[in-house]
């Protein structure tokens, strides 16, 4: 059986291939200067003693491990949308929907409550899953005029303490600040632009300032 191809249909064959290889490269390149800066950002705002990085593989983004003077250690996790794959990348947008930065915060001091702050997601699948939130008492509240989950164990100085660190991040992309007393870790997820790498640097500078001068003070 032979199957006769027309050259109109290996030219439109021809041209979706290419057009697939550009796209791939342009979104590929987008990524990878991201990945780039993000790495950037949190050197210069979190000047690391040592520092270590996992590829998560393509260009998609990375682990690292930084050691910093006052805590046990810092582990940040970058996920990029995945702008190289034209099938994939339109329903990344639906599900996960933004490029992200997510840093645990590891303190050495023990910590005695569970602290949540969460912008509220239009959509409600992207609002993440506390697996204790039934021991958790919960509030609607706003921070700069924008809609807020705040979650609580106990209603204790450090909630204020969070709230006062989410008030400062929220104009940077903040969109997730959690204190959990499981390894003693500060939470922090935010919605990384393109556009605005160079905020990466503000927020973690802050979230230091903020442990040493207010949460490590916080009994």
């Amino acid at each position: 059986m032979n199957i006769a191809i027309s050259s109109w249909e290996f030219a439109i064959f021809l041209g979706i291939s290419i057009l697939i290889a550009i796209l791939y490269y342009i979104g590929y390149r987008k990524n990878i200067k991201a990945i780039e800066g993000v790495s950037k950002s949190l050197e210069k705002g979190l000047n690391p003693e040592e520092k270590e990085y996992r590829w998560l593989g393509g260009a998609l983004g990375f682990s690292g491990d930084f050691k910093v003077k006052g805590l046990k250690k810092i582990c940040a996790s970058v996920f990029m949308l995945p702008r190289q794959s034209v099938l994939y990348y339109p329903f990344s947008l639906i599900t996960t929907g933004y490029d992200r930065l997510e840093t645990l915060f590891f303190l050495k001091e023990r910590i005695g409550n569970e602290v949540h702050v969460i912008k509220k997601a239009i959509v409600p699948y992207r609002m993440p899953k506390i697996f204790n939130a039934h021991l958790l008492k919960k509030e609607k509240i706003k921070i700069n005029e924008r809609p807020f989950i705040l979650m609580y164990k106990n209603n204790s100085k450090d909630v204020e303490a969070i709230l006062s660190l989410a008030r400062v991040l929220e104009p940077l992309g903040i969109m997730h600040i959690a204190l959990t007393p499981k390894n003693s870790v500060l939470y922090v997820k935010l919605k990384i632009s393109l556009m605005s790498i160079d905020k990466i640097e503000k927020v973690m500078r802050e979230c230091l300032s903020f442990m040493h001068n207010k949460m490590l003070k916080v009994k």
